[in-house]
């Protein structure tokens, strides 16, 4: 996937279509060029708390992940994407492969295609019938060292795409 997707629709529509629960997001605004480092809505299956059944919740993070053990976030733009075939032999993404996975939802996403004869031209890939996509992902909650204990931006969440080689005939577009 290319570091660029689409997200417009609104919180309740993403709501319905995943079955959440609870959200902690308030109404989104469209964007037609999500970026690295942009706050992205993030569906998690959680527990409130010890004992407590376990939920779908709708939560935003930031996209590019930055690994609890990172010194600063700057890294994580360069993290928005984890290759399926390596997530659990990555330092980066091993972690949260093991224990913090969502979906990140969107309507689409852009692919550079190859011309022939050379240059590329965007493409933009989307359900025909446009319904809400699923990425599946990894998030992380990096400690902002910085901060103390119990401030409210003490904690950054942070998630990255897995992706994986195209198996369709999406497979020509890279």
């Amino acid at each position: 996937m290319c570091g660029r997707y689409v997200v417009s629709k609104s919180t309740a529509d993403l709501m319905a279509a995943f079955d959440v629960h609870e959200s902690y997001v308030d109404d989104l605004q469209p964007s037609y060029n999500v970026a690295p480092t942009d706050a992205v809505p993030l569906i998690l299956d959680r527990s409130s708390g010890e004992g407590e059944p376990v939920t779908r919740k709708l939560v935003t993070a930031r996209w590019g992940l930055v690994p609890s053990w990172a010194k600063d976030p700057k890294g994580g733009a360069r993290l928005i994407n984890a290759r399926m075939e390596t997530v659990t032999e990555k330092p980066s993404f091993r972690k949260a492969a093991s224990a913090r996975r969502g979906l990140l939802a969107g309507d689409g996403y852009y692919e550079w295609e190859k011309k022939p004869g050379g240059g590329k031209i965007p493409t933009y890939l989307h359900d025909p019938d446009d319904q809400i996509l699923a990425f599946a992902a990894l998030f992380e909650n990096w400690p902002d060292p910085d901060l103390p204990d119990g401030h409210p931006e003490k904690w950054l969440r942070t998630a990255t795409i897995i992706t994986t080689v195209a198996s369709d005939a999406l497979g020509h577009i890279i």
